[in-house]
């Protein structure tokens, strides 16, 4: 149809049966049929990827979301293309056809969103109070607003499986409840370990790796829940947080924060690391290595075995050696502690 149109279209340009002696509407002809060869191609392509995409996304939304979505388009654009049409009667010439276009569109899209996202609760509702239709027991699960509850679930989200220390707190029995990873989560490490950047490539498959030991020890259970009123994948797992009533696992302290102030319980891995790590008094002793110079004259820098750092005045001339140095003071980061030392023997 693309090229059939273009076709027409340089004929035309090219001046149509009045040049067809001088041969330059068969040139614009086949100038055209070209233009549409690569268009079309091009477009049929973009619209092979969309129409794939736009398949999934329907396989994974509940029949009640689509139908609900439906049903919203009608009504919304239903009215707004009675508002369209008053435009057109009540403006001079055309200029009313693309406005009520323009809120036809609008209206079906406002209306799909509108009944997509609360036509899951309307279901759930008709199908407490009796009115609604019996879900069927063998159909595939799904995620809605009536979810039943699994308090004893950790779901794990991306950061989490990628940091890697989720599994040595799983072998040591840590946990409190079993670690879980939504099906969206493990999409999301499949693209990042599909990742052109190979730094990006090497995170995902250490986090897809830990998965795998987690699952082979028995200590993972994957969920085939999808949350379809929401596209971001931290917005999911708080979602299906909230709905199941599990704990969220998450290095993310962003994430942590915000699914927090919406009444979900979180693990946070670097939260328990910074409890775990070692109670230094002002005047203890201990022994490191001094790796680097400071920020400071002066000063020196060395690591404790658990990461945290130590700043030792007039260590700048003991890098490379491993010496005692006395605990004078501490500082909370927004990193963990911090200590300030000075060696022992001064």
């Amino acid at each position: 149809m693309i090229v059939a149109f273009t076709t027409a279209a340089g004929y035309q340009l090219a001046g149509g049966p009045e040049a067809e002696r001088g041969g330059a509407a068969v040139v614009g002809a086949i100038l055209g049929a070209s233009t549409g060869y690569v268009l079309g191609g091009i477009l049929g392509r973009s619209l092979r990827r969309a129409t794939g995409a736009l398949e999934q996304r329907i396989d994974r939304t509940p029949a009640a979301v689509l139908l609900a979505g439906a049903i919203g388009s009608l009504l919304l654009g239903g009215l707004a293309a009675a508002l369209g049409l008053a435009a057109v009667l009540a403006l001079p010439g055309a200029w009313g056809w693309p406005i009520l276009g323009v809120l036809t569109w609008l209206g079906v899209y406002a209306g799909f969103q509108a009944g997509a996202r609360k036509g899951a609760e309307l279901v759930t509702l008709l199908q407490r109070t009796g009115h609604g239709p019996t879900p069927d027991p063998a159909a595939a699960p799904t995620v809605l607003p009536a979810a039943p509850a699994r308090p004893d679930l950790l779901l794990v989200d991306s950061s989490a499986a990628i940091d890697g220390r989720l599994l040595g707190v799983a072998e040591v029995g840590f946990l409190p409840g079993r670690p879980a990873v939504p099906r969206f989560v493990l999409d999301e490490l499949q693209g990042l370990a599909d990742a052109q950047d190979p730094g990006r490539r090497r995170l995902g498959r250490r986090a897809l790796e830990v998965l795998d030991a987690l699952q082979a020890a028995g200590n993972l259970e994957v969920l085939d829940d999808e949350v379809p009123d929401r596209s971001e994948v931290d917005a999911k797992l708080v979602a299906l947080a909230q709905r199941t009533g599990a704990r969220l696992l998450t290095l993310d302290t962003n994430l942590a924060r915000v699914a927090e102030l919406q009444g979900v319980a979180v693990l946070e891995l670097p939260r328990l690391a910074r409890t775990l790590r070692p109670a230094l008094v002002p005047g203890q002793v201990v022994r490191l290595p001094v790796s680097r110079a400071g920020r400071e004259p002066g000063q020196g820098v060395g690591f404790l075995d658990d990461g945290t750092m130590v700043v030792v005045t007039d260590g700048a001339e003991l890098v490379g050696h491993e010496i005692d140095v006395r605990i004078a003071t501490s500082v909370d980061t927004a990193k963990g502690r911090m200590f300030f030392a000075s060696p022992a023997a001064s």
